[in-house]
C-alpha cells in the first residue's frame, strides 16, 4: 500500500474567477454534507454521507488557501472514554445511557475521485472508528472534495431523556507530511475538538471548530417525565485522538512523522 504522497501541484496563472472562488472559500470549514439525521432502526440500516473538504491550506505569505490537500483523516468518538455532556453539563455515565448500538459506526464507500487510497482506522477489537484517504494528485486548491462514507443506523435509548445525540468528529486535512511540531496553517487543517490532544491545533485556522453529526430522536417518544428532552454531545477524548488520528500503514506511522 502506498504512503501519503507529498507531491504538490504547482498552479500558475490563476484566473480572476479562480481567485474569487478561493477568496469566497477562505472561511469555509471541512464539514459533513448531511450534519443532521434521524435515528435509523432498519435491519443493517445505514445513512450515506460525505465529508466535504472545503479548501486547502493557507499560503503563509498572503493567507489565501492556495495549497493542495494530499490526504484527509476522519475519526468518530469511540464511545468508551468519550467526553459526554448533557445540556452542557458533564455526564459521568456511559454512552449506552443514550445510544443502544454504537460500536463500529463507519463504513467506507470505495471511491477514487479525490484520493486513490483509503483505509479504516480501527480499535483493538476491530471496530471501525474512522478512515483516512490519500494518494494520487489529491485535492487541488480552489476545489471542494467529497469523501463518501456511511454511518451505521443509530438508535437512541428509548428510556433515556435524550432528544438528540450529537457526535463530534476529529478531522485533519493534510497538505504536507510533518511531525506535530510542523503543524501550521500551511501544512494541515485541523478540524478537531479542543480536548487536550496533540491534534488540538491551538492558534491554527480551524481551532476547536470540528464537524458534527447530530442524531434526532424519531423512533420512541420521550418519556413523559423528560419534559422537553435533553441535548447530548459526545466528543472523542484526548487519548483517543492521540491514538486514532495517526495514519499507520503496514505497521509504519506515516502521518504525523515520528
Amino acid at each position: 500500500m502506498n504512503q501519503f504522497i507529498s507531491k504538490k501541484l504547482i498552479t500558475q496563472g490563476l484566473s480572476i474567477v479562480v481567485s474569487a472562488v478561493l477568496a469566497q472559500s477562505a472561511f469555509a470549514h471541512t464539514r459533513l454534507k448531511v450534519p443532521v439525521i434521524d435515528e435509523n432502526a432498519a435491519f443493517h440500516g445505514s445513512n450515506y454521507n460525505d465529508v466535504v473538504v472545503a479548501h486547502g491550506c493557507q499560503n503563509e505569505s498572503d493567507g489565501n488557501s492556495t495549497i493542495d490537500t494530499i490526504g484527509t483523516v476522519v475519526v468518530f468518538p469511540d464511545g468508551k472514554d468519550s467526553i459526554i455532556t448533557v445540556d452542557g453539563a458533564p455526564h459521568n455515565g456511559q454512552l449506552s445511557d443514550f445510544v443502544t448500538n454504537w460500536a463500529s459506526p463507519v463504513t467506507i464507500i470505495q471511491d477514487r475521485s479525490v484520493f486513490t487510497q483509503q483505509s479504516y482506522i480501527t480499535d483493538s477489537l476491530g471496530n471501525k472508528l474512522g478512515f483516512w484517504a490519500a494518494g494520487g494528485n489529491g485535492l487541488k486548491a480552489g476545489y471542494r472534495g467529497l469523501l463518501p462514507f456511511a454511518t451505521a443506523g443509530v438508535v437512541i435509548e428509548s428510556t433515556s431523556c435524550a432528544k438528540s445525540v450529537t457526535f463530534v468528529l476529529g478531522i485533519a486535512d493534510v497538505c504536507e507530511v510533518t511531525d506535530n511540531n510542523g503543524f501550521s496553517n500551511a501544512t494541515v487543517q485541523l478540524w478537531t475538538p479542543a480536548v487536550g490532544s496533540n491534534f488540538d491545533g491551538s492558534g491554527l485556522h480551524g481551532f476547536d471548530s470540528p464537524a458534527t453529526l447530530k442524531i434526532n430522536r424519531t423512533i420512541a417518544p420521550l418519556p413523559e417525565s423528560c419534559g422537553a428532552g435533553l441535548e447530548v454531545v459526545v466528543k472523542p477524548s484526548a487519548q483517543q485522538l492521540n491514538r486514532d488520528m495517526k495514519v499507520i500503514v503496514d505497521g509504519q506511522q506515516i502521518w504525523p512523522k515520528n
